[in-house]
């Protein structure tokens, strides 16, 4: 994924990835682990960390889970990251966005346009062009 192109390979950017990918459900540590192939021990260490600065929401109805917080704007700046990368290498097309203000939503993956035109109903503050290249 991107973000391990971006940033390297390291235990946090898998973690993080699988969340991305998951970003609607919640998580427990086992199944983060078994994904991103990291050692539970490492994700509940990551995981602390992550929540520290607000970046996760967790359920701790049971077992602990975890799911990335849709209101964090660097979720969405991720997410982001991650659905424009997505686009470009699968349809050669490039996402840009531009806003003022950004108002946080949940964080998906887009696999086509019309996903990615619903964004702009989500979020009406939020502008986006798709360029063919």
């Amino acid at each position: 994924m991107l973000l391990n192109e971006l940033f390297g390979e390291n235990a946090r950017i898998k973690i993080l990835e699988e969340l991305l990918t998951y970003s609607d459900s919640f998580l427990t540590a086992e199944e983060i682990s078994r994904m991103a192939d990291v050692s539970s021990k490492t994700v509940y260490i990551h995981m602390n960390q992550l929540e520290e600065i607000g970046i996760l929401e967790v359920e701790k109805k049971g077992a602990k889970r975890f799911k990335l917080n849709s209101n964090d704007e660097r979720v969405l700046a991720l997410g982001l990251i991650e659905a424009n990368e997505f686009l470009r290498r699968s349809h050669k097309q490039e996402l840009t966005f531009e806003s003022s203000e950004v108002n946080p939503i949940a964080v998906k993956q887009y696999s086509n346009y019309e996903e990615v035109e619903a964004l702009f109903d989500e979020v009406p503050m939020l502008e986006f062009s798709i360029t063919t290249l």
